[in-house]
Order: structure tokens, then C-alpha cells, then sequence
């Protein structure tokens, strides 16, 4: 009998801890289904250990009287969502682990882990990576993947996943000068028609209100309904399925915040695996800070985690020099000593 560990980064964010992991508690209990409570346990990385918030995650913990089933693992020597999140894999004691921030929480929790719980005695094995789409606050919106684009010093952007009217052939639209331009799914390579059916993508629809002219056209929106997974390019990493003795591990020297997004997705397919979304793996997440963020977020982080990265998986610098160095104006020898640094470790 399979079981699942929901594992999350914590530094200082008590409040995120505690509703993600009570509202799963919560919605078990009372909807009759401890039968999955007796199939998940819980797992913490605690990044500030001597924090208010470490200590009030540790009451928190005794507090649900889950015992052994919940797992507070301190890591106070190295800061940064890679490592964490890479301990939280190593520390599990399941075949499986969701991994998600600590302030995500499931759309809807009980059919969410119920389906995910069957999806591991179907697939006992999965070597791929699998993520779910994003759902708005409005409650109605998701976004199912990021595609090949950089901004906002980060190198993937939310999309919406379409299929052709044949079901033959999944694009993305991207906004290109206000007009649609039509990209494949996984390969992000532009698209003029479909090479199933020969739908020709019309290059002069206008991007924003494009939803319905592609309903028109026939053409069907993914990721609302639970029918099929398909494959991504990439997805926000606020959670994301592996099993365990199959993860390939985030960059083991990044630190700090940011860098993980594609990365780990080019790393799965460069080793013949896919990125999958999973439509009822649906997920909610909290953006806003308004106490501030509290772990280290610096853009130097960002360059040198990217650089180590693109080199370990010998993929070309030149769009992080054009995304930070030119636009951003960071500092041209810093980023060649990144460099310098990133080829000694790799040998190249």
C-alpha cells in the first residue's frame, strides 16, 4: 500500500505552515477519510531553526498529535528553496512525496490526494516529473505551465495549454506584438499549422480576448477537466510529484531563491523524461507578502544559480547574460566569475 509524504520549506512563515497543513488534516477528518491520513505523513525542512516561527511550527506539530507521522527536519547551515527542497526528498520515508510551499493549499484536497493516491498504485513506478495546473484567486483561472520565455528576472511564464480541434496536437499561446503566436506545448517552437489536421493557427488574432476566438475555431482549453495528463514544457515549482528514488535532484551548489523553474524540466527530459501535467493536481498558492520576505532573495543568487545550472546541463549562458546583464545591468565580471566557477566544477 503506497504512501505519499507532503513535505515543505519553511523560513519563517508559521502561518503558511499551519493552514496548508491543516486544511489537509481538516478536510480527512471530517469528510470521513482517514483512511488517506493513515497514508500520508508530514515532513518540514526548517531553514531558521531558532526562529519564533520554527518554534511555533514545532508546537504546531505536537499540537496535531500526529506523532511520528509528522517530521520536522532543521537545516540551518545552508539557506535556499533548491537545497531544502532536495533535503525534503531526501529525508522522506515514502515512495512519494509531494513537495509544496508552505502555503499552497489542494483544489479540492480529499478527490485531490484521493485520485494522487490512486494514480501511485496505477503508476507504482513513475520516473517522470509531475506538477498540476495553478488556480487564481478568482477561482475560475489556472495556468498549466510556464513556456519558454524570460521576465521579471526569471526564465518561464505562466501559459494556459490549448488542444488542436483534431486532439492530435497541444500548443501554447504566447503574445507576440498583441497577436497570437501559436508554440507547441513541450518543444515551444512556433507553430503555422497543425501537422495532424493542417488547421492553419491564424497569425492576426488578437491576444488579449483569445480564449474565445480559438473556441470558435474549435480548439479546447486543457487542464479544467480531469480527463488525460499531457505533457509540459515547465510548471511553477509551488508543488510538484516524484517518487522518490527517482527525483534527479536540484542543482546541489545553488543558493538562495530562484533558478529552479525549467531547469529541472530540461533536466528530466535531457534523461529521457517528461514534465506531466496532471489536471486534478490542482493547486492555490499565496503570492502576497505583507510582512515581507523574510529568507534571502538577491538577484546575484538568481545569476549564479542559473549559470550553475545551464552549465551542469550544457546549455547556453547567453540568455541569462541577455535576461540579467543587459538588462538588468548586473555586473559583467561577476557574472564571469560565475562562470568561471560553474566550468570548474563541471570540468568545462
Amino acid at each position: 500500500m503506497s504512501k505519499i509524504t507532503i513535505g515543505m520549506a519553511h523560513h519563517n512563515d508559521f502561518n503558511g505552515v499551519y493552514f496548508s497543513i491543516q486544511d489537509i488534516i481538516k478536510e480527512l477528518t471530517f469528510n470521513n477519510r482517514k483512511d488517506l491520513l493513515d497514508r500520508i505523513e508530514f515532513l518540514v525542512v526548517e531553514n531558521d531553526p531558532e526562529s519564533e516561527h520554527a518554534k511555533s511550527v514545532t508546537n504546531f506539530k505536537c499540537s496535531t498529535g500526529l506523532g511520528d507521522k509528522f517530521k520536522i527536519v532543521n537545516l540551518p547551515e545552508i539557506h535556499g528553496t533548491s537545497v531544502a527542497r532536495n533535503k525534503i526528498i531526501d529525508e522522506a520515508n515514502t515512495e512519494f512525496v509531494l513537495v509544496m510551499d508552505c502555503h499552497v493549499f489542494l483544489c479540492p484536497v480529499v478527490e485531490t490526494l484521493d485520485k494522487l493516491i490512486k494514480f501511485t498504485e496505477r503508476f507504482p513506478k513513475p520516473k517522470n516529473l509531475y506538477q498540476g495546473p495553478l488556480v487564481y484567486d478568482n477561482m475560475e483561472n489556472i495556468a498549466t505551465h510556464f513556456n519558454d520565455e524570460w521576465g521579471g528576472q526569471m526564465w518561464g511564464r505562466w501559459g494556459n495549454a490549448w488542444s488542436c480541434r483534431c486532439d492530435h496536437n497541444n500548443l501554447s499561446i504566447l503574445n507576440k506584438d498583441d497577436k497570437c503566436k501559436f508554440v507547441g506545448l513541450v518543444d515551444q517552437k512556433e507553430k503555422k499549422e497543425c501537422d495532424y489536421c493542417s488547421t492553419i493557427y491564424s497569425e492576426n488574432i488578437p491576444y488579449y480576448g483569445h480564449e474565445a476566438a480559438l473556441k470558435r475555431a474549435g480548439m479546447n482549453p486543457l487542464g479544467f477537466e480531469d480527463v488525460k495528463s499531457f505533457e509540459i514544457f515547465s510548471q511553477g515549482l509551488g508543488l510538484f510529484f516524484t517518487a522518490k528514488e527517482h527525483w534527479l535532484r536540484f542543482n546541489d551548489h545553488c543558493r538562495g531563491f530562484g533558478g529552479e523553474e525549467c531547469y529541472i524540466h530540461e533536466k528530466y527530459r535531457k534523461n529521457g523524461r517528461k514534465a506531466i501535467c496532471l489536471p486534478f493536481l490542482k493547486w492555490l498558492h499565496r503570492f502576497q507578502r505583507p510582512d515581507g520576505v523574510k529568507y534571502e532573495l538577491t538577484i546575484r543568487n538568481k545569476v549564479r544559480n542559473y549559470v550553475l545550472e545551464f552549465t551542469e546541463l550544457g546549455l547556453d549562458l547567453s540568455p541569462i547574460q541577455q535576461e540579467f546583464v543587459q538588462k538588468s545591468n548586473f555586473d559583467k565580471d561577476l557574472f564571469s566569475e560565475y562562470v568561471e566557477e560553474a566550468e570548474k566544477i563541471y570540468g568545462k
